[in-house]
């Protein structure tokens, strides 16, 4: 089977081989010159070294045999990684896309999912100080007082288990030094309003215990015209070490965030009407739906929805089904805290190095959020979370091993409110609970001094349960209306009412007007009542009016239980010193879950298996780091979640299993140290990623209307509600998955008289690629290309700095992702990366 697979690379393969073998023999010529023309000294430069702990010991990154990125502190603050948002600056391949408030989601190599919500689980196994975090929006804080931050491409499914199937970051903080009493403080400005202000003091308190505490605040007044992709959080951490013994030491961390502002906001570009209205020659147009572009005004980049140009776009839209004029949207905030204790404890036994590491974390959520367009997306959640991960690790002869345990359990209650006026799905999660075990080993067996084969197994059992409910509130329109004499007659109910949008159904239908609902507030699931002052038809009776309110429920009272096992399976090789070779194969599985959507409740576990071929090596005596990785991962049952119409017909987010990809490609990291005061670096990454069988099934209205989708489609059914379309979109590009990226850097150190300088120059390109679900030519972004520059002035003692940064220097318009939303006029939205930002930053450091 294994060889099955490596088989299908085929020609692909061949070519990335010819280009590494290529590039060795070049880089083996270089080295073989330039060492036969240089003086072998001291003075010759060195690329630093980075230590890694990814494979659950503290190596080298140039020793650590698999797919790797990290940075170190000094980096982090370098390169401006001061949140979860700024990872694609650590690697090419992790595309890290704004989901909406405070919520991130995360794509290694076009794996991940476009879904943030309180039951979804993320592809990318996120840890802080070596705790899993189970929610995506609870990763605000984490980015205070870092020693650095690894990123881990592909499956994990030995070491870190389920939902880990596009890899794993962590996310690793300062710890407490014995001995030493020092710190810093850091006060910044920039544009946009923006400000920060943080600090860590190391605390002496005797010869075998020490203390770190840090804390930080960072506020800017929004990218957007309208005020909105504000930031204002806080976070703080206090951590304690002691060694008890010898053999025993043990670190206590408490850490404390807050995530307030408004959060990322869209940008409208237009909507998609019928061909009867819209520009018929627009690029963007698909079959069935003309695109129509939004004025300037309120399409151009980081206009925001809240301008007075954006509010009278929207308002002039038509929400469907009620066919009646949209209301103003609601004011966007966050108001977050999130609170975590862990500790570890390091025993060394006669068994071998015992590490315990139990952990317990809590989130509190509360926020508003437009997504693709609603007029409020209304939050309340409460997550706690339990862990505790243990293993035992030594070294019998040629063997090195490592057994573990994980447990992991979390509880989640939600009140969500999806309100897209004339549909709103309010949401009441009494209970989401997930209980997961894991059994997990890790052998490396050292044939010789050189060579070494490694073998890993992990048992997981997950439960999950959910006990929810789902109350769509829908506003139909029964009125048809010619749209001019003689012409086709379509639904109008203008200056019918929309719904209001409360938190839960009682605080919604509270809102609405006595006068609006003449025979009262309709049942759940017992079919319509009147809504609104609207006639049928001209004199009318009291009471007929064309517009109806139902409210249709969707209960999930469910348990499922599944049992995975994934493995590993490698070889290593040095070939010389600081030249290692590597192969491995590994799997990796997404568990599956609940949907608060009729006759979708329930998807499947998504699978991926991993093949990679990589060299790591140091040449010209350290001066020049050249890293070669090929990697084919085999993609299966993958999950998504798109917006779209249940079996009812109504709006939903809909979370199912749309089919398997092919991922291949090649990465080429290069760093060389041209002088003791100049470096130059480069990570380039080609990837293949095609969706090999791709296709689920959409409802529509009506026979004669067309999905909303770039795929092809073919209607299956006509049923009482509409149509059944199967939507097929095999053979397309995975999401987030551009051809070619490529990183590119420049680092120069330089000295006036007692000052110490460096200047860094970064460059960064991507191909073009699709930033949306839907496969719509508006979701094709351009390739881009941008650029950060940043200057260091320090003093000779070490003891102050400052930082001067320009991000995106040439303003680039960089979208991040591109959304529909079918029941307001097929709206398309989009929200950006950030544009240009400047500023500078104080550093003072005390010893």
């Amino acid at each position: 089977m294994i060889l099955t697979n490596y088989l299908k690379i085929s020609v692909f393969t061949r070519e990335i081989f010819e280009m590494i073998k290529y590039s060795l023999i070049a880089f083996s010529v270089l080295t073989a010159l330039q060492v036969s023309a240089q003086d072998q000294s001291a003075s010759n430069p060195q690329l630093e070294v980075i230590e890694v702990t990814a494979q659950r010991k503290s190596e080298s990154i140039q020793d650590a045999a698999l797919p790797i990125d990290a940075i170190s502190q000094d980096e982090l603050k370098k390169e401006g990684v001061s949140s979860s948002s700024s990872l694609n600056k650590v690697s090419p391949a992790i595309s890290v896309v704004s989901g909406g408030g405070s919520n991130n989601v995360y794509f290694v190599r076009g794996v991940g999912n476009f879904a943030v919500n309180a039951y979804t689980d993320p592809a990318l196994a996120f840890n802080v100080d070596g705790v899993y975090i189970g929610r995506p929006s609870a990763t605000t804080g984490s980015f205070l007082d870092l020693l650095r931050v690894e990123v881990l491409k592909g499956p994990q499914g030995t070491l870190y288990g389920r939902n880990a199937t596009a890899g794993a970051v962590n996310v690793i903080p300062a710890k407490p030094i014995l001995g030493e009493n020092s710190g810093y403080v850091t006060a910044g400005i920039g544009n946009f309003g923006a400000w920060e202000a943080s600090g860590a003091v190391n605390i002496d308190l005797g010869s075998d215990w020490a203390a770190r505490l840090a804390a930080a605040r960072v506020k800017n007044d929004g990218y957007n015209d309208d005020g909105t992709a504000s930031t204002d959080d806080t976070a703080f951490r206090g951590q304690i070490y002691g060694e008890l013994s010898s053999d025993v030491n043990m670190r206590l961390s408490i850490d404390y965030s807050t995530s307030n502002g408004s959060g990322s906001a869209p940008t409208y570009l237009g909507n998609y009407d019928f061909p009867l209205a819209g520009v018929s020659d627009n690029p963007n147009n698909i079959p069935g739906y003309n695109f129509s572009p939004a004025p300037d005004d309120v399409a151009s980049a980081f206009s925001g929805p809240y301008t007075d140009a954006a509010k009278a776009y929207y308002a002039s839209l038509t929400t469907t089904p009620a066919f009646t004029d949209g209301e103003p949207q609601l004011p966007s905030f966050i108001d977050n805290s999130y609170f975590g204790i862990s500790g570890e404890i390091n025993i060394a036994t006669d068994l071998g190095d015992w590490v315990i590491i139990p952990a317990y974390r809590k989130a509190n959520l509360d926020l508003n959020f437009l997504g693709p367009g609603f007029k409020a997306v209304l939050n309340n959640e409460n997550h706690e979370q339990f862990s505790l991960e243990t293993r035992l690790a030594n070294s019998v002869g040629p063997v090195n091993w490592i057994l573990g345990g994980f447990y992991f359990d979390e509880s989640i209650d939600a009140k969500l409110s999806f309100n897209q006026q004339s549909i709103q799905s309010t949401q009441v999660i009494n209970e989401s609970k997930i209980n997961s075990k894991a059994l997990f080993a890790r052998a490396t067996y050292n044939l010789s001094e050189d060579f070494r084969l490694v073998g890993g197994l992990r048992w997981s059992d997950d439960e999950k349960s959910m006990d929810g409910v789902a109350n769509v509130l829908l506003n139909l329109c029964i009125r048809d209306i010619e749209v001019y004499p003689g012409g086709p007659v379509i639904p109008n109910c203008q200056g019918a009412p929309v719904i209001p949008a409360g938190l839960t159904l009682e605080e919604t239908l509270a809102q609405i007007a006595p006068a609006d609902l003449p025979a009262g507030a309709p049942g759940i699931g017992t079919g319509p009542v009147p809504f609104g002052q609207i006639p049928l038809f001209p004199d009318a009776p009291p009471g007929l009016t064309s517009s109806l309110l139902f409210i249709n429920p969707t209960v999930v009272d469910r348990t499922r239980n599944e049992s995975e096992v994934t493995y590993r399976f490698a070889a290593e090789y040095d070939l010389a010193d600081g030249n290692l070779l590597y192969a491995s194969y590994e799997t990796g599985y997404r568990s599956g879950g609940f949907s608060l959507t009729t006759g979708r409740e329930e998807y499947e576990p998504e699978y991926i298996d991993a093949y990679t071929i990589g060299s790591k090596n140091f040449l010209m005596d350290g001066q020049v780091k050249l890293n070669l990785e090929l990697f084919y991962w085999d993609y299966e049952d993958q999950q998504a979640s798109h917006l779209g119409l249940d079996e009812t017909g109504n709006s939903a987010l809909i979370t199912e299993n749309i089919g398997q990809s092919n991922i291949q490609g090649a990465e080429v990291e290069l760093m060389y140290a041209m002088t003791l005061e100049t470096t130059l670096r480069g990570t380039f990454q080609y990837l293949d990623n095609k969706i090999k069988q791709y296709s689920y099934e959409q409802l529509t209205p009506d026979p004669d209307v067309l999905v909303v989708t770039g795929c092809a489609q073919t209607m299956i059914e006509i049923v009482e509600n509409g149509a059944v379309w199967e939507v097929d979109c095999s053979d397309q590009e995975g999401r987030n998955s551009p051809k070619l990226s490529v990183n590119l850097g420049l680092d120069h150190t330089f000295e006036i008289g007692d000052i110490y300088g460096e200047l860094s120059l970064d460059a960064r390109y991507r191909d073009d690629r699709w930033v949306g679900f839907d496969y719509l030519p508006v979701q094709r972004t351009e390739a881009v290309t941008t650029f950060d520059a940043g200057l260091e002035l320090a003093s000779s003692d070490d003891t102050w700095s400052v930082n001067f940064y320009v991000r995106n220097i040439t303003d680039e318009e960089v979208k991040s992702i591109t959304q529909t939303l079918g029941g307001m006029s097929n709206l398309i939205s989009t929200v950006y990366e950030p544009p240009r930002t400047f500023g500078a930053r104080f550093n003072y450091f005390f010893y």
